[in-house]
């Protein structure tokens, strides 16, 4: 029959997907995370985020949070070796790690 002031009912959605429709920074959340290993566990290459425990979340960030340390040592090495090639008088089109290693060879 007809079903007056009834709206289709939705399909419901999963807990993730609430989340992410109730806060937008959550759609920013990757569909796995990586689990580093460590004295307890194995390396878990791509643990879904739908089933990821606190503790999962944990140690996927600490992980994570070695490689943005290693990724911010190279970004501060290439800003450093820039800026020592620019004050030796280097060009744009000139060698940096040479420019660099000249001005370094005549102190």
């Amino acid at each position: 029959m007809f079903t007056f002031g009834k709206s289709k009912p939705e399909a419901s959605l999963s807990a993730l997907e609430a989340l992410c429709k109730a806060n937008r920074s959550f759609s920013s959340l990757p569909d796995t995370i990586r689990i580093p290993a460590a004295p307890s566990h194995n390396e878990i290459a791509a643990k879904p985020i739908s089933e990821a425990t606190i503790d999962d979340l944990a140690f996927a960030l600490r992980g994570l949070d070695g490689e943005f340390n290693d990724l911010t040592d190279k970004m501060h090495a290439l800003r450093k070796l820039s800026q020592m090639a620019r004050d030796a008088g280097g060009v744009g089109t000139d060698c940096a790690v040479e420019v660099a290693a000249r001005i370094q060879a005549e102190c």
